[in-house]
């Protein structure tokens, strides 16, 4: 397997050895100071990282350089231990360091990631088909694309969009009107188990309105909302029935475990064959509340780009 996956109540549960470099992004909440800290306690350098979606540009350790000079900022990482805080770190953050490690070769690396114990969440009575409004973002950029991971929307070849599904509806919703991709090319994958049982019923709720209406009929999957493996896997097996022609989108809109995965297969399929779908979210300072289970991913990419040479 290309990813060794641990989980625990603690960092104490956790086996590691200490890393060279941690890359942390934007504290939110508390669990992105804890993660930091233990980056801080465990690596001998630490590295801030952000993303303009506007702009293209990549802030790192406060200097702004271009997107694609990336690799000539990280190249040093080569022959170091690297450990990476997707607690902090959003999708695009996340999806950019991940293919600039493949470009470079780098192809062992970690990833810490620290569920909440729960979300900010209107209260409101909780009855089985009543929407469940979370208070997850602020704002969003809206669909501007990640360069070296974008394709043109178009009706000349069947494009398939595969929706990981969260408990934010509108986002599915606001990507269709904006792009007017038919929802009959679309299916969705929800994460199952989730981090708490009952929390799946939060995701089906919000989203199944939205499916209705949007008639987004391509299919209904299900991955565990920890494990990255599994999602990777899943859109392996939906790439694999795609005629030569089609391509595929990829809209992470779900957990970060679950986005991780889908970064994952982003960085090793053909750049001409899929694309993220993505819509920049501004997250809400205090997102999630308390401490849930911690999960380090250790990652390979020589085994995972043997699996996805099978597919291809």
């Amino acid at each position: 397997m290309g990813i060794e996956m641990q989980y625990g109540a603690n960092s104490d549960q956790l086996i590691f050895e200490a890393w060279d470099y941690g890359i942390i992004g934007r504290e939110n909440d508390e669990r992105c100071a804890i993660a930091s800290d233990f980056i801080r306690e465990n690596t001998a350098k630490i590295i801030t990282f952000k993303y303009h979606p506007k702009e293209f540009k990549v802030q790192i350790d406060g200097i702004i350089v271009d997107k694609d000079d990336v690799n000539d900022e990280l190249k040093h990482f080569n022959g170091h231990r690297v450990i990476l805080d997707a607690t902090s770190l959003d999708f695009a953050e996340l999806l950019i360091l991940l293919q600039s490690f493949k470009d470079l070769n780098k192809n062992m690396f970690s990833i810490i990631y620290i569920e909440p114990s729960e979300y900010n969440q209107n209260k409101g009575i909780k009855e089985i088909l009543r929407m469940r409004e979370f208070e997850l973002c602020d704002e969003s950029v809206g669909l501007e694309a990640i360069p070296g991971h974008s394709l043109t929307i178009t009706n000349d070849v069947v494009q398939k969009v595969v929706f990981l599904c969260g408990f934010e509806s509108e986002r599915i919703d606001r990507a269709l009107e904006d792009t007017q991709i038919h929802g009959t090319e679309c299916c969705v994958v929800f994460g199952v188990p989730a981090f708490s049982p009952g929390w799946e019923m939060h995701s089906f709720t919000n989203n199944l309105t939205v499916m209705k209406d949007r008639r987004i009929t391509g299919g209904v999957n299900y991955c565990g909302a920890t494990d990255p493996f599994s999602v990777y896997n899943k859109l392996l097996y939906i790439y694999k029935g795609l005629e030569d022609d089609w391509e595929m989108f990829i809209a992470p809109f779900a957990t970060k475990p679950m986005n991780i995965g889908a970064c994952l297969f982003l960085v090793l399929m053909p750049k001409t064959k899929v694309a993220a779908l993505y819509d920049h979210p501004q997250e809400k300072l205090g997102k999630g509340l308390g401490i849930g289970n911690w999960h380090l991913f250790n990652i390979d990419y020589n085994t995972l780009t043997r699996e996805a040479d099978w597919h291809n």
